[in-house]
């Protein structure tokens, strides 16, 4: 039978929670905005702010740098609590886009995916708080679980959007678009924490109450003032390394994850155009939009089948499979296929590399969270592995464009072959086969 009371009060956790979470759509633009705005900058006469190859990695790489600063505080609040810490991550972002919106030269484009960065990380950490303290534990699960997909939906629209449409345009666009979500957050409700730091306990009974149809609202007041006094404990860096067990998974799970963004990936889907256009594919920004849906669709399955899965049988098979796609991929290079033969060969190899892998190598690492560490350990290892993953995925991309424009575009992926092969010995190594207990 359909009960109304319940159904009202999963819409009212579930509504604020999305609107919230649409805060990941401006970085996942800016995600998106190399692929199709580098053929237009880099080299080109009519460039409105004309960038060099090398000159394009670094930009790229602010990207990154500004969500390694801001996940470093994403679990500090401001003011009275996490909306506003939601609204301060928004408001970075508006002020991203609009100073590459009226950008004049390279330090404007620097700067902009710097402050995007930033309150991207900044906010996305805001937004898991507001979502944990605003919904029950099932459905926060669920709900931090879609988080990623926001900004992939940022990614594919950069990719859908930007080929059409000039520099500033672009950026307009994006504005636009990160100034209706800054409003949206404006009008979050508060959290029943929030209302109680600010002394309105009435408020909080009030919509706890509402949130926990069958629980007692006196109680529920009373344990979440206890939290307040009594925070849970988070291990950091310097407990890890004094249990041997933690400290060995924490230089596994660094290992793996230079693994994932040294294989390909990064690099790939931050040239996308470039590659389809230096591989003499036709039509490469067309190519380039479908490459970029595959990532989506590669995350969408690895999140909801690959939890499922012995993950080491996983990572192994998919590894070998990436290893003969890369080596297909740099043999249609070198022998000019596309050329010679068959023109969309390049395309088949590298459609079917990014799909694997995100499936599996881009997936399964920050999933090996949860069964490698405590809950205690939670938070510190989920900011370390996103920064860690930054940080790769910039020096990735920057060895990656180096090798491309000083040698040739093969010379770029017999890196990627050469971290693919360590990877396969890495996890028959290194990777147990059965999933541990937990700790």
């Amino acid at each position: 039978m359909f009960d109304k009371a319940k159904f009202k009060c999963k819409v009212w956790q579930v509504i604020p929670c999305v609107c919230a979470s649409l805060t990941c759509i401006p970085f996942g633009l800016m995600l998106g905005w190399p692929s199709p705005t580098y053929p237009k900058l880099i080299g080109t006469p009519t460039s409105p702010i004309p960038i060099t190859m090398d000159q394009s990695a670094l930009i790229a790489g602010f990207l990154m740098l500004g969500g390694s600063l801001g996940t470093l505080f994403s679990q500090k609040t401001i003011g009275p609590g996490t909306k506003y810490g939601i609204i301060m991550g928004n408001v970075l972002m508006v002020i991203g886009w609009t100073v590459m919106w009226q950008a004049k030269d390279i330090y404007a484009l620097l700067g902009s995916r710097f402050l995007i960065g930033t309150g991207y990380g900044y906010g996305v950490g805001q937004i898991r708080i507001y979502i944990a303290e605003m919904s029950r534990a099932t459905l926060g699960q669920t709900l931090m679980k879609h988080l990623n997909f926001y900004g992939l939906l940022g990614f594919v629209l950069a990719y859908a959007v930007g080929p059409w449409v000039d520099f500033r345009q672009l950026s307009y666009f994006s504005v636009i678009i990160a100034v209706f979500i800054l409003f949206l957050t404006v009008f979050l409700p508060c959290t029943p924490k929030e209302l109680l730091l600010a002394k309105k306990s009435a408020e909080a009974k009030k919509l706890l109450a509402f949130l926990k149809t069958d629980s007692d609202p006196e109680q529920e007041v009373h344990n979440l003032a206890q939290s307040i006094l009594n925070p849970p404990e988070s291990v950091g860096f310097s407990k890890i390394m004094q249990d041997g067990t933690l400290r060995v998974n924490f230089i596994k799970l660094t290992f793996l994850l230079f693994c994932q963004q040294y294989s390909g990936a990064p690099p790939t889907l931050v040239y996308t155009q470039i590659i389809f256009e230096k591989s003499q594919v036709p039509y490469p920004e067309v190519f380039a939009i479908c490459y970029a849906l595959l990532y989506v669709i590669g995350n969408v399955i690895g999140t909801y089948t690959v939890p499922m899965l012995n993950k080491k049988l996983v990572l192994l098979t998919s590894s070998c499979f990436i290893l003969i796609l890369l080596v297909a991929n740099i043999l249609v290079i070198y022998f000019r296929v596309n050329i010679e033969y068959f023109q969309y060969s390049s395309v088949i190899t590298l459609y079917l590399f990014i799909l694997v892998h995100t499936i599996s190598l881009g997936s399964i690492p920050v999933m090996l969270i949860n069964e490698w560490f405590p809950k205690s350990c939670k938070i510190f290892m989920s900011q370390y592995c996103f920064i860690l993953s930054l940080l790769y995925a910039l020096t990735a991309t920057k060895t990656f464009q180096v090798l491309m424009t000083l040698y040739y575009l093969y010379t770029a992926f017999c890196l990627c072959l050469a971290v693919i092969i360590f990877a396969i010995f890495f996890i028959i190594i290194c990777v147990p086969s059965e999933i541990p207990e937990k700790m």
